[in-house]
């Protein structure tokens, strides 16, 4: 007879890539969802409604604004993360990506030209399933 295998899915990402290291967990000690970005000697918590996330097609997205200058632009940091069921061992290698976008904002509407520019950053970690 086949051993029956848990749904082992992560709650929790450690990754890195060049200058760029980020801690989430879908849920901690309060049930609060947490995401920490650091870039160089720069380091951003967020917690709760402050972090995005939404499943589309090929993942989860989740999103944080990491910068915002009214009447100028926003920045959005956000990861991608495969879908995955965990071994037993409730630790998993990924490989993903990273996306800097910069939107250009205005007070009186949406600016002339492109609105968004982008840079992506690789990024390899490991995904965990851990007990809170």
């Amino acid at each position: 007879m086949a051993k029956a295998t848990s749904n082992l899915t992560p709650n929790s990402f450690q990754l890195a890539g060049d200058d760029v290291r980020v801690n989430y967990t879908t849920t901690s000690i309060d049930g609060k969802p947490r995401f920490t970005f650091q870039k160089r000697r720069k380091t951003l918590e967020f917690a709760g409604n402050e972090i995005s996330s939404s499943t589309v097609n090929i993942g989860t997205l989740v999103s944080v604004v990491i910068a915002a200058v009214p009447d100028e632009s926003s920045t959005t940091f956000s990861i991608l993360l495969p879908a995955m069921r965990l071994p037993e061992s409730r630790r998993q290698t990924i490989r993903t990506f990273g996306l800097t976008t910069v939107t250009k904002t205005s007070l009186v509407g949406p600016p002339v030209g492109v609105q968004q520019t982008y840079k992506m950053v690789e990024l390899r970690g490991y995904a965990r399933l851990l007990d809170f």
